[in-house]
């Protein structure tokens, strides 16, 4: 069984995942936007 002590860090850590994993997809992190540069993409 495990302590309550590190059930808790457990918990906590997964609810900081989890809330950050939803705030990037939120705000489009993971989203492919290389469409919208290619008129300012200065690499060619």
């Amino acid at each position: 069984m495990m302590k309550k002590g590190t059930n808790c860090l457990a918990l906590g850590v997964a609810l900081i995942a989890i809330g950050t994993f939803y705030l990037a997809k939120k705000t489009g992190f993971f989203e492919d936007d290389a469409h919208l540069y290619d008129a300012f993409d200065s690499t060619r």
